[in-house]
């Protein structure tokens, strides 16, 4: 789009100072000012152009660029191809783009070693025997590099306690957990009802004190022994007959 004329707006000449470009605006916009035209239709869209018009000249900046614009819209009425040439001269430069003679070799980015191609032999050499003289006292001092692996030594198995002491270990955890049912405790009333009901750990089956403590805890709001209590069978198994020896063969 063409730059509208703020010069010719406020009839004024592009090298007018800014003196006479404040008082030509006055002139301008008492002339197309709303309420003094209220019959003319194009004078508050006239009065809108000359404070635009007047805004971008009085700055110093802003009327440098605009006179920069202007005079490049001078250049190129006549020949828009190379407009569009100066634009997209422009838009390369910003973006730091070449042309495409301008470009260089294409040249590999990543690699092993991506200065070697920027650093002499003989500087790389002597970073190799730096490294290699760092790196030799710790391989001296472990004994080499060793790639294979070696077989862990078998742990050994820990030996069952005696049987006195689990009886022990057992008959302190009952009572334990005896007190602590005793006093209320849901879960230990859960724990031990579950010993009770199974016969386990030392603990002789009897499935009616396990129903009542069971019912102790799901009182208390325990989902477990609620669960257990619907969908166990308390009804007491028959103790096993002792085996009786057979008789010895003749």
């Amino acid at each position: 789009m063409p730059l509208p004329d703020y010069y010719e707006l406020l009839g004024v000449s592009p090298t007018v100072s800014q003196a006479e470009l404040k008082q030509a605006y006055y002139l301008q916009a008492k002339k197309y000012h709303p309420d003094l035209n209220a019959d003319k239709s194009g004078a508050e869209e006239r009065f809108k152009q000359v404070a635009e018009a007047y805004r971008i000249l009085s700055n110093t900046e802003e009327r440098r660029l605009y006179d920069e614009a202007r005079e490049r819209e001078a250049r190129y009425v006549n020949a828009p191809e190379l407009a569009g040439m100066q634009r997209v001269a422009r838009f390369s430069a910003r973006r730091g783009r070449r042309s495409q003679h301008e470009r260089p070799t294409h040249r590999r980015r990543f690699g092993m070693l991506p200065m070697q191609r920027r650093m002499p032999r003989w500087a790389l050499l002597l970073m190799a025997l730096f490294w290699g003289s760092a790196l030799l006292p710790l391989v001296l001092s472990t004994g080499g590099m060793s790639f294979s692996r070696s077989t862990p030594p078998p742990k050994k198995e820990k030996e069952d306690p005696p049987e006195e002491v689990v009886r022990e270990r057992l008959s302190r955890m009952r009572a334990d957990l005896e007190q602590a049912a005793a006093a209320g405790d849901a879960r230990a009333q859960l724990r031990l009802g579950l010993l009770l009901y199974s016969g386990s750990a030392g603990v002789s089956l009897d499935r009616h004190a396990a129903r009542e403590w069971w019912q102790k805890a799901a009182a208390q709001g325990n989902k477990a022994a609620a669960y257990y209590l619907q969908h166990s069978d308390f009804t007491q198994p028959a103790p096993k007959a002792a085996e009786e020896p057979e008789p010895a063969q003749p």
